[in-house]
């Protein structure tokens, strides 16, 4: 018997969880307003007092299976998804550093509404006793629905969207939910049509939206010579009170370390980051900087995302991204200085270019954080094959031709942090790996190449930082990746999540004698294709098939006693001439 999919898209509001004209809202209809108001900011007539609460507006398609208790409104026509779809290493130019945002379309019906479940005086309206500018009418024979909404509630944009999908008889905890946040509503038209258009939560942190540092409004009062540490104050009054009591900032294309104290400012330092100390006049804009001075990639990603995108941190497991960046980004100390606001999706992507990856898990609810990197100890992917888990004739492949490289440029050392950070002659080293055998006439016979313009290893740079992370980029990519796009059952959903590991087995994928050979890959994008029933996924060669070491205790016994799961775990040194070990096997890697 086949089971009734339901699916329901929930909205969240903020309204006041007070009672109109009772303590502590001191509204008083007929002198703070004609009528009661609809418990929404946009409209309260006691701002002051407003007490926010979240409720939760549902739709559904026009299907049986609800209960009443759950108030869902019959308003739902479809939902379209764009999938989440991640760049691994962001080397291809076609999407975003950070990958393409999941996205999605919620079309729904507008309809005439009484108001019930809505407005907390509807019986009010109707008797008139809730408004002094007329007598009782019938809310039902007053607009539609979303449009009162949209005039009761128009700071939706950034609002929580969820799409819950699941079985008749099955309760709304117990649904598979997918969160997102509003960017878009348009309608309702002439014909009643309405869409609201939501993305992941890394929206939030797109260019347009949130930038580090934030705008400085702070101005000079006065001119300051080319020399000296002068105090002086800044303009408008009281405007000290943005900035920091410590801190950097830069004044024209001079970066300076200062002390405050109220609007007044006394500069400690001059001439830093590289710039050039000089003359600055009244109304120059001392601009706040922001600083990282030896920390580590998980912690600025964390500081961008809350403190700059505005990101909730509970969506963020902090303690799991430090795990991740101890064990595999350790070697990576950032410092470095950034002296105009500049998006925060843009100095992620940079940071990305260090070998990590950040994406939103729409069921977790969780911003996710993976290096580039093997399998880890104890770590396994899962079997994904034509036979268990991929929908016979789904599966296609593909090579990605434009992401292969044989050659990376990775610039570091800033020499000025006021002058460009995306131009060559503005750095002192370069760190250049090349693959010659891959560029030679027996095997590409040409160079691809790929540059990285990274400010965040301070004015003197760091090849111990730069050397090994233009390496990983090359060896991730120095064969052309491998695509195979396939459709699969939801019952498989847990085994196939974006960013995750797996070994597919699929006659796609053979060897030289054309017998099937299991490949590991790494998930990049996962879309629905029939809520509830039929998924499609992308996976791209995932090419960290050396035998990597980690560092052992001294107890270990020595290669020919350990056990295969001792060699799984450790690290071993090879015969100097013959470059192998007793049975034959290659030497370790470190990573």
């Amino acid at each position: 018997m086949t089971r009734e999919l339901l699916q329901i898209v929930e909205f969240d509001i903020e309204r006041c969880s007070l009672t109109y004209g009772s303590s502590p809202c001191t509204a008083v209809l007929g002198t703070t307003g004609v009528r009661k108001c609809y418990n929404c900011f946009f409209g309260c007539q006691d701002q002051g007092n407003f007490t926010t609460s979240t409720e939760t507006l549902r739709f559904a398609k026009n299907q049986n299976g609800f209960e009443r208790k759950d108030r869902i409104y019959p308003a739902l026509q479809s939902v379209s998804t764009n999938p989440t779809e991640i760049n691994l290493g962001g080397v291809n130019d076609r999407l975003g550093s950070l990958g393409k945002r999941a996205r999605i379309q919620v079309k729904l019906k507008d309809f005439a509404d009484s108001d019930i479940w809505f407005d907390r005086y509807q019986s009010e309206r109707v008797d008139g006793t809730a408004q002094t500018d007329e007598g009782g009418y019938n809310p039902i024979d007053r607009g539609t629905f979303f449009a009162k909404l949209r005039r009761r509630f128009p700071y939706y944009i950034g609002r929580a969207l969820r799409v819950k999908e699941g079985y008749v008889g099955e309760s709304l905890a117990s649904m598979r939910t997918r969160n997102y946040v509003v960017t878009e509503w348009s309608g309702p038209d002439a014909a009643g049509n309405v869409t609201i258009t939501a993305s992941d939560v890394l929206d939030l942190a797109r260019d347009k939206k949130s930038q580090c540092p934030e705008p400085s409004e702070g101005r000079l009062a006065s001119d300051i010579a080319e020399t000296g540490l002068p105090s002086f104050d800044l303009t408008p009054a009281t405007i000290g009170s943005e900035y920091p009591a410590s801190g950097t900032a830069v004044i024209g294309s001079e970066i300076v370390n200062f002390t405050r104290s109220s609007d007044t400012i006394t500069l400690t330092a001059r001439a830093q980051g590289g710039s050039d100390a000089s003359a600055h006049s009244t109304d120059d804009t001392f601009q706040l900087c922001y600083v990282a001075d030896a920390e580590r990639i998980e912690d600025v990603a964390y500081d961008l995302f809350v403190n700059f995108a505005g990101i909730d941190p509970s969506f963020i497991d902090l303690p799991a991204w430090q795990s991740e960046g101890l064990r595999w980004l350790s070697g990576y100390v950032l410092d470095t200085i950034i002296t105009k606001p500049t998006g925060v999706t843009k100095l992620l992507s940079e940071l990305s270019q260090f070998g990590v990856m950040w994406w939103w898990d729409d069921v977790a609810q969780e911003i996710k954080m993976r290096a580039n990197r093997p399998l880890d100890v104890g770590e396994t992917a899962p079997d994904l094959s034509d036979a268990a888990t991929i929908i016979e004739d789904t599966a296609k492949i593909s090579d990605l031709y434009d992401q292969r490289l044989s050659r990376v440029f990775f610039y570091h050392g800033v020499i000025d942090y006021t002058a460009s950070v995306t131009d060559g002659a503005n750095f002192r080293n370069v760190s250049v790996p090349i693959d010659a055998s891959a560029e030679g006439p027996q095997e590409y016979d040409q160079s691809q190449a790929y540059e990285v313009f990274t400010r965040w290893l301070g004015n003197d740079g760091s090849y111990a930082a730069a050397n090994p992370a233009s390496a990983r980029i090359l060896n991730r990519y120095r064969d052309t990746p491998q695509q195979i796009v396939f459709e699969f059952d939801v019952k498989d959903v847990n085994s196939v999540e974006v960013a995750s590991p797996v070994t597919v087995q699929s006659r796609l994928l053979v060897d030289e004698t054309g017998n099937s050979l299991p490949s590991q890959m790494q998930i990049t994008s996962i879309e629905e294709m029939v809520p509830g029933h039929k998924l499609r996924a992308k996976a791209q060669t995932y090419q960290f098939l050396k035998r990597y070491g980690f560092f052992t205790e001294n107890s270990r016994p020595v290669y020919g006693s350990s056990t295969d799961a001792q060699k799984a775990q450790g690290t071993y040194f090879v015969d100097e001439v013959t470059l192998q070990f007793p049975d034959g096997t290659e030497p370790y890697v470190f990573f």
